[in-house]
């Protein structure tokens, strides 16, 4: 989530492979809300809210430009534009909503009664049939170390309509010790939140479809955040899937601590269409 400032609104990152050679999109929305975050002079506002567009393929092989507009700082809210640029075009956009922490009434659906991770077995990331032929991961500019831990309930079933609901759970952290800082904490939490959302909307149909005559990727994203949380401690994502149609997948996903407070919420718009 490392960036270098070019000039006041300004930022560069590099992004590893999400598949191979083409950039993380989960890495690029938390790169984004990084640089939005830097440009929020008020320690007291915390991101509360993001909304972002996948608009084209980002590559590995080059920096990606974060450039940030400044709509908006009112007495509680900060608002912030940013636009991703590789090569002179915009592969991705998002609106950040910076806000300070006010008193309100408070509720919450519960966490759901889930074993612990250590119950689980671990999904490698990335998967191994992304590195066929590659000598090492980095050889497909994947991460050379291990970044995330992902303890998926019945990876390989196909998720069974229950209650008129598709639902998958998983288990998530960031493996490495992170900062205390709320800022590195919300983008840490952007970078998981990408992670299973287009298999958790393709999984009802696991089995009956070929993967390699479909089309896959992330169209639109929006994460908001509840409560500060440690992303580097387990986290469950409770995740579920309403519709499918017309080439998109739709899924929604709870984060909840182990404590069972509810800390983000995220839903994402994914392209699943046949190959044309």
């Amino acid at each position: 989530m490392s960036l270098q400032q070019i000039d006041r609104d300004i930022f560069t990152g590099w992004c590893h492979s999400g598949s191979p050679l083409r950039a993380y999109g989960g890495q690029i929305a938390a790169q984004s809300l990084m640089a939005a975050g830097q440009t929020v002079d008020d320690d007291l506002r915390r991101v509360h809210s993001l909304h972002g567009y996948f608009l084209r393929p980002g590559q590995t092989k080059d920096s990606i430009t974060y450039l940030v507009d400044r709509p908006r700082d009112g007495r509680s809210f900060s608002t912030r534009f940013v636009r991703a640029v590789q090569h002179g075009e915009t592969i991705f956009m998002m609106t950040a909503s910076f806000a300070v922490n006010d008193e309100g009434p408070e509720h919450q659906f519960s966490k759901p009664d889930l074993d612990r991770p250590d119950a689980f077995s671990e999904i490698p990331v990335p998967l191994p049939e992304y590195l066929k032929g590659a000598a090492t991961p980095a050889d497909l500019d994947y991460p050379d170390s291990h970044i995330v831990a992902l303890r998926i309930v019945e990876p390989e079933q196909p998720i069974e309509l229950h209650d008129g609901r598709y639902e998958r759970m998983a288990w998530v952290r960031i493996e490495e010790d992170l900062p205390d800082d709320t800022l590195i904490q919300s983008c840490a939490l952007t970078y998981l939140s990408d992670l299973t959302m287009v298999s958790t909307a393709l999984a009802p149909h696991a089995g009956t479809l070929h993967r390699p005559n479909l089309q896959l990727a992330s169209i639109d994203h929006a994460v908001w955040f509840h409560s500060p949380t440690r992303v580097d401690r387990w986290l469950l994502f409770a995740q579920d899937t309403p519709v499918a149609r017309a080439g998109h997948g739709l899924a929604r996903g709870l984060f909840f601590d182990e404590s069972g407070a509810l800390v983000a919420s995220v839903v994402q718009e994914s392209l699943m269409r046949s190959r044309r």
